[in-house]
């Protein structure tokens, strides 16, 4: 009840929020309570205006509460006292309706329509006062008909690089018939900028295209030329001539490995005349004392190759490619211009590449203190974590772990219990492919990586102790700057269960629970894809997807029952355990949407299916699904969920697993104030069995039924970005429990509410 009254008390103040919005607005001045744009062109949406409106509302939270007004509003008369002059920095001014402003809205607007093929277009804005001292502003725009295309043709005065245009022109972003747009005009530009420079001419730039448009044929149609100049050159200020743009091949490239770029600018030439030189498959490194980086791998990083043409792209590739070696703070990649080589059979000019590469730290180190908080269950740890990026001097980072951690948890019963875990985990990553054979090509083109990493963990619960044994070796690599891909051809884990607390036993024997806590080894190969358009420090809508696929078991099964036979039980075992065969798959997909600076959306759609089969009945404990917790359904605690409309009351701790996961989750976040953000959320979702002769009553999946097995919670959470990491509060309460025996599993109107019907999380980062 107290979370109710605490829920309610919330919308209270939010609506007086809202109530106090026009408290400090002078005599004869308005609040811009509102701006809204009428459209009559589809070919626009509304969000593309939003920019060229010069004055916009006061934000809002939950699209009503203008609760950064009110911060300010707060504030006293006194601007002198240090705390109204914090309300007013983290608050925000009231917007004062201004005429002059909403004209030159109109008139930017008109502009935006006219740069989008709508030349005929009309902007009107209206002012409409509401009570309180309030104004709307509605944005009329009558579109008229869009001009398009209609002939498309290019000319340059240069005719090579005239008949270089043509050979690409199907790529052209001007089509005959599409919208006749200043942007696809101006994307058009860059385009061929970018052809060009990567065919040779260095010194192009988009300065030197420009555009003839005829529109006397009538009927909304355009004709369009496309003008490429050739090269001015200045003689005086009265006088000029032009030339056409030459092409430019590389002649040397320079590594100069352990840049100092302080000693650089200070010592100049004294500085570089420091460095002794190698020559190695047609490069020079240029290094101080001792190279400390194998020259072979930056030749493997990099694209500018002797005698090639210059292609911006290949420099903006090497870029990329060295960057992901970590072992650089900055990288900088420069051209001068040199003397042609005495062999030299083209009138081609001539560029020496330098790569200068400042080293970052190879070594570093790092010892953590944490708190934990899952449902309100709170305990410590502590981790040490130790890292080389340049081991054996081949930009392999090497990464050793080891941390302890203690919990107090609470079992069905409310009885206290606690839990300890230790594990370490060394990990090192070659920038390449471990292969027998040299694939140079692969390496620039892909960014390939192999792991090979072996971690234990030990952990002690009052029903069991687990510890937990796995190696494994995979390749990374990217097939595009979105795109990562990850190949495990071969993990072994090795998980044995050297005790298990009776009363524990005797509940899950003969359940499906029951060889999830027998020994068993798991030999796996698996691979999975990530997708993702996140961009670091930009406020852009973007998808994440990440699909995975696994099994298990096949190879082992092949050797077994070639050379060994079935036990007793009627299962195969190497080294004396059992050995465990599925399949296994999960996709994971999230949408980003930034509704303005301070309001956002996340949504999350999770499905994982496991199917064991053969030498095992139910698929491992490690690899089995749960729900609830921090992460997941957020009113519900770890492993208390599920599987469908399962319940066991008698049970003393929470640990439904299933082969089936099924997830969705929605949450709004928005900005407070300073470091405090705040989010409302809803999760549904729950987990099943796959196979019907091994599930607990209630809990088997069927595609009749699943959805009547959904549990819904919802709830409000803070976070605190503090920049390196963001500490997160979250309080779920549940709607919909599938466990309620009632064809109503409603809770409100079902059931009065309770102290389990509440779950507390605290944890590190956003949940998704």
């Amino acid at each position: 009840m107290k979370q109710v009254l605490f829920y309610i008390a919330i919308v209270i103040s939010l609506f007086l929020i809202s109530c106090n919005s026009v408290k400090h607005i002078p005599e004869n001045e308005y609040l811009l309570d509102k701006v809204v744009v009428s459209n009559n062109a589809r070919t626009i949406s509304k969000e593309r205006f939003i920019p060229y409106i010069k004055q916009k509302e006061n934000v809002k939270i939950f699209g009503a509460f203008k609760f950064h007004l009110w911060l300010h509003n707060l504030a006293g008369k006194d601007t002198s006292k240090g705390f109204n002059k914090w309300l007013l920095r983290i608050g925000e001014e009231p917007v004062l309706y201004d005429s002059f402003l909403a004209d030159q809205s109109t008139e930017q607007l008109k502009i935006f329509m006219n740069n989008n093929g709508y030349f005929h277009a009309t902007v009107k804005d209206t002012a409409i006062v509401k009570r309180k001292k309030k104004v709307k502003v509605r944005y009329e725009i009558d579109a008229g008909k869009q001009f398009q295309l209609n002939e498309v043709t290019y000319k340059a005065e240069d005719p090579e690089i005239e008949n270089l245009i043509l050979e690409d022109v199907d790529n052209s972003l001007l089509k005959k018939g599409s919208a006749f747009e200043v942007g696809a005009h101006d994307g058009e530009r860059e385009r061929i900028t970018r052809y060009l420079r990567n065919n040779g001419y260095y010194n192009f730039s988009k300065e030197f295209i420009y555009f003839r448009a005829d529109s006397s044929l009538g009927n909304y149609t355009v004709n369009d030329s496309i003008i490429i100049k050739n090269a001015k050159e200045e003689l005086s200020r009265s006088k000029d001539t032009t030339y056409l743009h030459p092409k430019f091949r590389i002649k040397d490239v320079y590594f100069r490995m352990g840049f100092d770029t302080h000693q650089a600018l200070n010592e100049k030439e004294a500085y570089f005349a420091k460095f002794d030189t190698m020559f190695i498959d047609g490069y020079h490194f240029l290094y101080i004392d001792k190279a400390k980086v194998n020259p072979e791998v930056l030749i493997s990083s990099n694209y500018i190759k002797p005698g090639q043409l210059f292609q911006a792209s290949l420099v903006d590739k090497t870029q990329a490619l060295l960057s992901s070696l970590r072992i650089y703070r900055f990288i900088n990649i420069r051209f001068e211009e040199a003397l042609a080589p005495d062999t030299s059979q083209t009138e081609d000019r001539w560029l020496d590449c330098y790569l200068q590469l400042v080293p970052a730290k190879y070594q570093s180190y790092s010892i953590d203190l944490e708190g934990i908080n899952s449902s309100g269950n709170l305990g410590a740890g502590g981790n040490l974590k130790y890292q080389h990026k340049n081991l054996f001097k081949g930009a392999e980072e090497f990464s050793f772990s080891f941390g302890v951690s203690m919990q107090n948890q609470y079992n069905r019963k409310k009885e206290q219990f606690s839990t300890l875990e230790v594990g370490g985990e060394s990990k090192i990553t070659f920038p390449k492919f471990w292969m027998p054979f040299k694939v140079e090509e692969f390496r620039q083109k892909y960014n390939p990586k192999t792991s090979l990493s072996v971690a234990y963990n030990y952990q002690r619960r009052p029903d069991y102790t687990r510890t937990i044994a796995n190696g494994k070796i995979s390749y990374l690599w990217k097939s595009d700057q979105k795109t990562s891909h990850l190949l495990t051809p071969l993990g072994i884990n090795f998980v044995l269960i050297p005790t298990v607390d009776p009363d524990f036993w005797e509940d899950i024997e003969g359940t499906y629970l029951e060889y999830s806590y027998r020994d068993h080894l798991i030999t796996s190969t698996s691979y999975s894809i990530v997708y993702n358009q996140q961009e670091v420090n930009r406020r852009k809508n973007f998808w994440y997807i990440n699909w995975n696929v696994e099994e298990a078991g096949n190879v082992l099964n092949l050797a077994a029952k070639s050379f060994t036979s079935k036990t007793e039980d009627g299962y195969y075992e190497i080294l004396g355990i059992r050995y465990a065969q599925y399949v296994q798959s999960n996709i994971d997909i999230r949408y980003h949407h930034y509704l303005n600076r301070i309001n956002s959306m996340a949504y999350r759609f999770y499905l994982g299916v496991g199917y064991p089969y053969g030498n095992l009945d139910v698929l491992p404990f490690e690899k089995r699904y749960f729900s609830g917790g921090a992460n997941s359904v957020r009113a519900w605690p770890v492993r208390g969920l599920g599987p469908g409309s399962y319940d066991d009351p008698e049970s003393n701790y929470y640990n439904q697993t299933g082969d089936i996961k099924i997830e969705l989750n929605a949450e709004y976040r928005f900005k407070l104030f300073w470091i405090l953000e705040g989010a409302f959320f809803v999760d549904v979702g729950n987990i099943y069995t796959i196979r019907k002769d091994i599930s607990p009553e209630g809990g088997l999946f069927e595609f009749g039924t699943f959805t009547d097995k959904l549990a819904v919670g919802t709830g409000l959470g803070m976070r605190f970005d503090l920049k390196y990491f963001v500490f997160r509060m979250d309080t779920g309460m549940k709607l919909r429990d599938p466990v309620i025996q009632k064809k109503n599993k409603w809770i409100p109107g079902s059931r009065a509410y309770g102290w389990d019907d509440f779950a507390f999380n605290f944890a590190i980062g956003y949940p998704f």
